[in-house]
């Protein structure tokens, strides 16, 4: 068991992935875009796919440091609408991971609308 001091200086040692949420979910939604033909539908398909197998979704120690760095509540709450946080055997590593996964989701997803409208706005 990692004591408080080591906990931190591990977590330190993490921020080293201290990733730019908006940047990484514009980039996420762009690709889904230009990837879907500009539908939607597909765009919001090719993102669920992404945050899922994005490396904050599925190692652990990206998770805890993403939820240490990142404004989490918007996944949070996506995950509290969806039936909650926490399920039967969660670990910690998991429920970061699902966290992680949450908010990157909502992030881009919410950035993803904003590209459709811009582009159903310029074809007006």
């Amino acid at each position: 068991m990692l004591g408080l001091k080591a906990l931190i200086v591990w977590l330190s040692m993490l921020r080293a992935f201290d990733m730019h949420l908006y940047t990484e979910a514009k980039a996420i939604a762009l690709e889904a875009w230009n990837e879907s033909g500009f539908y939607l539908d597909d765009a919001m398909e090719f993102i669920h796919e992404s945050c899922d197998g994005h490396e904050i979704s599925i190692y652990y120690a990206s998770a805890i440091s993403f939820c240490a760095t990142q404004d989490t509540s918007d996944g949070e709450q996506w995950l509290d609408d969806c039936g909650g946080i926490v399920q039967s055997g969660d670990t910690f590593g998991g429920i970061a991971c699902r966290i992680a996964f949450a908010t990157l989701l909502v992030a881009t997803q919410e950035v993803l609308q904003e590209i459709a409208d811009q582009h159903e706005e310029s074809e007006i």
